[in-house]
């Protein structure tokens, strides 16, 4: 390798070096340069058109002269790309990254580079194809250590990017359950704990690292370290994404239960763990099978009772892609979790109940009490909303 070399990182922040300079994205003026450069990079072994860049750059918005724009940011990323050769004389250097014939943009082959998703991929296929057990352990290592996060994170609202994403994090995640098979042969218990600790913060949801980390537990023969892990994902899973834990991690739940030793508790120990089960104060959130079986329970009672319950629908929709869940969206989902947790009280209770969508059920003594709890919500969204095209709107029924 020489002071040359490109060395080219798209697994978390996206970024190109060598001994000459360094190109990351700094703010939004390089976001679009970012997004050039990373789609021809990622796509190098392909001649890209005018009108494909065109639509990835600019995705549905009508530029008065999109192949102009396209030349102009063209010509700013090959004058960057100069500066990583500087004995080569600047324009030159930039356009031989960047090649151009037939109405079609490519990376250029013959530049020497190092790319992570390449390694990446490479390394998991020659584990996959190694016979030798060390020597396969060997190259997962080397593919889990090349894992910085998600595939241009940068760019994770983009079409294209979500699904090499995707594709990248269920790569990472066999890797990492495959080393952890590995460890466990070896009766290496704790790395295999410290493995999936790591691991499990590039994607809280993948239930399969979560068990690979009981299991753990339970071969250390510490069922009950094992249970309390388990009881944690769940509440992450329920708390926070609202929906339910998979067959398999229940089957593990029924393999901890086997292993802990037989214990029976009093009645008042009962109620004493009932009762301080969750000392965390805000509203109760919980899955939407929870919720619906909540509803059903005061639709029965609302009958004996003196309050009033109110079905309450609270619906984010981005205005600039209505049919979309959007990045912002997301983000601004995760807002309005934070305000209704906090806001409302400790009797109340909420779900997710679409992407876009969550559902409470409020007891007050009227129908402006319903209204007022409304209002205060929507008011305090207001003050800490986030991006002003996303619009809340929020409808109630009474439960009768």
């Amino acid at each position: 390798m020489s002071e040359t070399t490109l060395y080219i990182k798209m697994l978390g922040k996206f970024s190109i070096k060598n001994g000459y300079s360094h190109f990351t994205h700094i703010n939004n003026k390089s976001l679009q340069i970012t997004r050039l450069l990373s789609y021809l990079i990622a796509n190098k072994d392909t001649e890209v058109s005018k009108d494909k860049l065109i639509d990835i750059l600019w995705p549905e918005e009508n530029a008065t002269n999109p192949s102009g724009a396209l030349r102009n940011l063209v010509y700013r990323a090959r004058q960057i790309l100069a500066g990583f050769f500087p004995d080569s004389g600047n324009d030159k250097a930039g356009s031989e990254c960047i090649l151009f014939s037939k109405s079609a943009y490519r990376w250029n082959p013959a530049i020497d580079c190092v790319i992570d998703i390449y390694q990446f991929e490479q390394a998991a296929s020659l584990a996959e194809k190694e016979a030798d057990p060390d020597e396969q352990f060997m190259w997962y290592q080397k593919a889990h250590d090349l894992y910085h996060g998600d595939f241009l994170n940068i760019l994770s609202s983009d079409e294209w990017v979500v699904f090499r994403s995707v594709y990248y994090k269920n790569l990472y995640t066999k890797v990492t359950v495959n080393m952890c098979r590995y460890l466990s042969s070896k009766q290496n218990y704790s790395r295999v704990i410290r493995l999936c600790e790591a691991s499990s913060l590039v994607d809280q949801m993948d239930e399969q690292i979560h068990i690979e980390k009981i299991n753990a537990y339970l071969k250390m023969h510490a069922p009950s370290q094992a249970l309390a892990y388990y009881y944690s994902v769940s509440d992450l899973f329920t708390q926070k994404f609202g929906i339910d834990i998979g067959a398999d991690m229940r089957n593990v739940y029924q393999e901890i239960i086997r292993q802990l030793p037989n214990y029976h508790q009093d009645i008042t120990g009962l109620e004493e763990n009932l009762r301080n089960g969750n000392e965390e104060k805000g509203t109760f959130y919980c899955n939407f099978d929870i919720f619906k079986n909540i509803y059903q329970i005061n639709l029965r009672s609302v009958r004996r009772s003196q309050s009033k319950r109110y079905l309450t629908l609270f619906s984010l929709t981005d205005n600039s892609h209505p049919d979309e869940i959007t990045s912002d969206l997301i983000e601004e989902m995760d807002n309005l979790y934070q305000l209704l947790s906090k806001n409302l009280r400790s009797n109340d209770v909420f779900t997710k109940s679409s992407p876009s969508q969550f559902s409470l059920i409020l007891t007050v003594a009227n129908e402006n009490g319903c209204k007022t709890a409304i209002n205060r919500i929507v008011d305090r969204y207001e003050k800490k909303r986030l991006h002003d095209y996303i619009s809340l709107q929020v409808d109630y029924r009474l439960i009768q």
